[in-house]
């Protein structure tokens, strides 16, 4: 009976030091985070020589001072107290003559709290900068560069709050079926209040988060994210952007996000950008960058056709480049309207980790309709240990193009060809001209796959699935086809099952023969209909 009680004494001490270590590690995270409330101002300038110094001011009082190099860089300055609504400006303090020089400073912009201020805004106060062959004195001069001692002065509102460091975004589910309406900022876009912004030049950014702005800028691009680290874009509306009021488009990328890691955009809005007027416009370009994520965003109405031509080279809503780009998940995106093609993933050889999941594509199933592919990876590989995976998306509504697919597979010329691919558990309804294109490559492996197409939504449905080695690809080798499900109606008489003069499920003219297995599958199913939609995957 002793010797219980002892083990129960020392039972009931280690049960009170551990509560006592509990108490004390849940109180630490407490007062860090008490820490990191602050006000973050970031100012974007350089010099002329490199010698420039330029001064922040709050209320006129100097809290920060800082040397320019030649180079556009970032100046960062924490405040532990708010700043609203008080007068924040920034000086240049020591103009002078460097030999045949002249020291002047350019004060690109302003950051407060990732909120944006640009300095040649018309409601920026310059002072110093060279009007009419002199220096000028205060006054709303829209000029970014002081050539004299002088300043920019921004109204910053209540953007000056003490905030905690933000949290970790989210990947929140949302319903499938439903299709969001556009501007719904419950789901997707700025979440109120917004502020519109122009372009956001985020090139060379560190730790930076942007979210709950309006960005649009007609006639050019919205976002730049080049060698950037550790940036999160969220809530965001982007509209209009890279059209000119005669509909005419001067920018080919709205978003380029180049030589970056960490960069995760979520829970946004990006509807109505460019026009039918230019090919080969990308809404999001994505290159030789590493550990990207893009998740619960809406995309919407990413025009493509130019000149009346579908076979133009086309405009994409995400285009994906490089062979340095590692660890890229598109998850849970819904697309609507998204151009030529949804996404592309192009002249990338052995990239790692690429995750395309649980996203819904649906076009408009009508004559002027922008679709050729909806995911088409062209001269592209993933490698055997990382194959990219395509898996859990739900495509709908493809066509008019005689030449378009749900998932093309094998595009591409040149000695590699496009490689290590798996797609599985796709929904396909009405995919446009061909469900899944196997047109060649190597270690594709296309499993649990539902196909449906009805002849009804137009003159443009030909084969469920298709297998054939087209002669400008590389060899077709080395497939594992199996447990996929089709029933594929169509209107062309030369793509017609044998037998059946109403469907044609799978057209496999047999020139993949290299250890190409097709296997386990229901070529024919008549238990599909539109309703596999609607049923959870």
């Amino acid at each position: 009976m002793r010797t219980n009680e002892c083990h129960r004494s020392i039972a009931l001490a280690l049960v009170a030091a551990t509560a006592l270590l509990m108490s004390v590690v849940l109180v630490a995270p407490a007062s860090a985070q008490q820490s990191t409330r602050s006000v973050d101002v970031s100012i974007f300038a350089r010099g002329a020589t490199g010698a420039e110094k330029i001064e922040l001011r709050i209320d006129n009082r100097t809290v920060a001072s800082f040397t320019l190099g030649t180079k556009l860089r970032e100046y960062t300055y924490r405040s532990t107290a708010a700043i609203n609504n008080r007068s924040l400006s920034v000086h240049f303090v020591n103009d002078a003559p460097v030999g045949s020089a002249d020291r002047a400073a350019t004060i690109d912009r302003v950051h407060v709290n990732d909120v944006q201020f640009q300095t040649e805004a018309p409601s920026v106060e310059i002072s110093g900068a060279w009007v009419g062959g002199s220096c000028a004195k205060a006054g709303r001069h829209q000029a970014e560069s002081l050539r004299c001692n002088g300043y920019a002065k921004y109204s910053i509102g209540t953007t000056g709050q003490l905030r905690v460091a933000p949290a970790p975004v989210s990947a929140p589910k949302h319903p499938r079926a439903a299709f969001p309406k556009a501007g719904n900022n419950g789901k997707h876009g700025c979440i109120a209040p917004c502020r519109t912004v122009g372009f956001q030049d985020l090139d060379g950014q560190t730790n930076f988060v942007l979210e709950n702005v309006i960005i649009t800028n007609p006639g050019g691009p919205c976002l730049s994210v080049r060698e950037a680290t550790n940036v999160t874009i969220r809530n965001v509306t982007l509209r209009n952007c890279g059209t000119n009021p005669d509909g005419t488009i001067n920018q080919r990328k709205i978003i380029n996000i180049i030589g970056s890691k960490n960069i995760v955009l979520a829970n946004s809005l990006l509807t109505n950008n460019a026009s039918a007027a230019h090919t080969n416009h990308d809404l999001i370009h994505i290159r030789n960058s590493t550990d990207v994520k893009l998740y619960n965003n809406e995309i919407r109405n990413v025009a493509s056709r130019a000149n009346g031509s579908r076979n133009d080279g086309g405009n994409r809503a995400i285009l994906i480049t490089g062979n340095l780009t590692k660890n890229l998940i598109i998850d849970r995106n819904d697309f609507f309207s998204p151009g030529r093609n949804a996404v592309q993933i192009s002249n990338a050889r052995r990239i790692e980790g690429i995750r395309i999941t649980r996203n819904r594509i649906e076009g408009r199933a009508s004559r002027d309709s922008d679709f050729e592919d909806m995911i088409n990876f062209f001269s592209t590989t993933g490698t055997k240990a990382s194959p990219i995976l395509v898996r859990g998306n739900y495509l709908r509504n493809g066509g008019p193009s005689g030449s378009g697919t749900a998932i093309i597979l094998g595009d591409g010329r040149g000695k590699l060809g496009t490689g290590y691919i798996t797609v599985a558990k796709n929904v396909i309804v009405d995919p446009g001209h061909v469900g899944i294109n196997v047109a060649g490559g190597f270690n594709f492996v296309v499993k649990n796959n539902t196909i449906y197409g009805g002849a009804d939504v137009g003159r443009w449905t030909a084969t469920g699935m298709t297998i054939n080695h087209f002669r400008y690809t590389p060899a077709c080798r080395d497939h594992a086809i199996y447990g996929n499900r089709v029933y594929f109606k169509n209107q062309f008489p030369q793509h017609r099952s044998p037998g059946n003069e109403g469907t044609n499920h799978l057209w496999n003219p047999k020139t993949c023969t290299n250890n190409v297995r097709i296997h386990s599958n229901t070529f024919g199913d008549r238990s599909l209909s539109y309703k596999v939609w609607d049923l959870p995957n």
